[in-house]
């Protein structure tokens, strides 16, 4: 009997394509509230002529005889426009207009200029001040960990009629927030922290972990709320309903899905070219490349068009080929590559194991020995080792062995295919998260 070469077939790979496009087709429904909300990529240009790049929600009946509550969205140093995508629709279905700004050398944003400029909180309110479809008199601001830094320096801060902060850096004192609200994580790896207390401040705790405050439905909800409260218009009733009936964890799920499904097309792409009987030079250039070309059509065509591709991470989309370039390091992506080619080497009886399995169940040993102490104590495993500042790091490299290890296996038996695709991985999970472990590591 003939062994199969790769697990998938052309026609599952057709069914996986038609199971992309169906849930990018759900995923763009939810973002644009079934097409309530009008959302646009735009460029800001300050007073100096210096550009930040901006996402708008609009919702369709904000206009210029039906103005529409604003609300600024500025996020921390590793985020982007793109960030809090999910948070700014659910307060578009909610009747207001959202624009979220990314910072110097945030996405696509140039790198900070030689010169004195604005800064973005400044150019954002200036923005939403000067549209004939917002109403000028209820501005709010939400920033988010080190965006507060931002705020506070901004020239018009007290142009906003309120505003959070949420998670600002802890060396900001409580009394030089200009917000109505401050709102704090209690991380498991700091039993013993206490948010900055303040007269003028009403402090909300929310267990939670760090990016967990950007997808929290709690977090998410405690800020419907309060912009319904402060910035209001009377008779608004239609556009207000229960602040838990989110969409946005459905949202970024959808997302993380279409990822999953990427990186499965690209590997049974490659598969299916590396598994034939041609040149072995050029079935492994097209098994390569062809997938990459595939994931660049992704990324520049349909990517922050029709779609938009989690990386899993609630801070980062798979990124454009402009910001992988700007950052292009050499001797990470070697690494990568590397790391994933020789993990694809088998051992053992009939050779069926990779050494991508020990990786990946090392990886689950560890996170789990850091995670369980947390049930008995106060303290997690990672504190007690003293490695609490690596554990994303350890995180996403246990997650990137996983999904290598599953990966590698959808080209059956052949080696050469499983070769092929190791390499692939390498490359591709230096795309898609190759700069935010190199900041976690330098941030560590």
């Amino acid at each position: 009997m003939r062994k199969r070469s790769f697990l998938i077939s052309s026609k599952i790979l057709l069914c996986l394509f038609s199971l992309f496009l169906i849930t990018a087709g759900i995923s763009r429904y939810l973002e644009t509230d079934s097409g309530n909300i009008l959302i646009h990529d735009i460029d800001l240009e300050n007073f100096e002529g210096f550009i930040y790049k901006g996402r708008l929600f609009r919702p369709i009946q904000a206009s210029s005889m039906n103005q529409r509550p604003g609300i600024l969205l500025v996020f921390g140093k590793i985020s982007d426009r793109y960030t809090g995508d999910h948070i700014a629709m659910e307060f578009a279905r909610r009747g207001f207009v959202v624009l979220s700004i990314e910072d110097f050398s945030q996405g696509l944003t140039d790198p900070k200029p030689e010169f004195e400029t604005e800064n973005l909180v400044d150019a954002g309110y200036t923005f939403l001040s000067t549209r004939t479809f917002t109403d000028h008199s209820r501005l709010g601001i939400v920033a988010y960990y080190s965006g507060a830094e931002k705020a506070i320096n901004a020239k018009y801060i007290n142009g906003f009629s309120s505003g959070v902060f949420v998670c600002p850096p802890a060396w900001i004192p409580a009394a030089e927030m200009p917000v109505d609200q401050l709102f704090t994580a209690k991380y498991e790896t700091d039993p013993d922290f206490r948010p900055p207390v303040s007269i003028q401040h009403i402090n909300k705790i929310f267990s939670a972990t760090h990016s967990g405050m950007i997808n929290s439905p709690a977090v998410i909800a405690a800020l419907t709320e309060h912009f319904h409260e402060t910035l209001a218009i009377p008779n608004d009733s239609p556009f207000w309903f229960d602040p838990f009936s989110q969409r946005a964890q459905l949202l970024t799920g959808l997302r993380f899905f279409l990822l999953c499904l990427t990186l499965i097309i690209c590997n049974s792409i490659s598969a299916k070219i590396t598994s034939g009987k041609m040149n072995k030079y050029l079935q492994a250039f097209a098994g390569i490349v062809i997938p990459l070309l595939y994931l660049a059509a992704i990324e520049e065509f349909m990517n922050f068009f029709l779609i938009s591709v989690r990386m899993g991470s609630v801070f980062f989309y798979l990124p454009r080929i402009r910001q992988v370039l700007r950052s292009f390091s050499t001797v990470t992506l070697s690494v990568f590559v590397l790391v994933s080619f020789f993990s694809s080497l088998s051992f053992g009886k009939n050779r069926k194991w990779l050494l991508s399995d020990v990786f990946s169940l090392s990886g689950i040993l560890i996170c789990i020995s850091g995670f369980i102490p947390i049930l008995f104590s106060e303290k997690s495993g990672w504190e007690l080792s003293g490695t609490g500042k690596i554990r994303y790091v350890i995180l996403i490299i246990s997650i990137l062995s996983i999904s290598n290890s599953f990966l590698l296996r959808l080209s059956g038996s052949n080696k050469f295919a499983k070769r092929c695709s190791a390499v692939l991985n390498g490359i591709i999970f230096y795309w898609i998260c190759g700069n935010p472990i190199q900041n976690l590591i330098i941030g560590s």
